[in-house]
């Protein structure tokens, strides 16, 4: 069950992080700011989250700052799907 105080929106101040538990978003779907699905997480790390493909085609490591937000149900990330490649492992 989603908690209130598990989603956070990206009004956050600098200082605040728009998750609040990194361990629960493992395995949840990952969107860019153009709306586009590019697959879902698979670990989390210290200062980054660890995103593969739909069928792990490519793995993806980005920067924990890179989120905007997480809904309980997906993450969005604050750049279009295009920049994903230069985070390419």
């Amino acid at each position: 069950m989603i908690k209130p105080n598990d989603i956070q929106s990206s009004n956050t101040s600098e200082t605040e992080s728009p998750v609040l538990d990194w361990d629960k978003i493992v395995h949840k779907n990952v969107r860019t700011n153009d709306n586009q699905a590019v697959g879902s997480i698979v670990a989390v790390d210290t200062d980054s989250i660890v995103i593969t493909s739909q069928g792990a085609r490519h793995e993806y490591s980005v920067p924990k700052s890179s989120v905007e937000s997480y809904n309980g149900a997906e993450v969005f990330l604050n750049f279009p799907a295009g920049h994903l490649e230069r985070f390419k492992v």
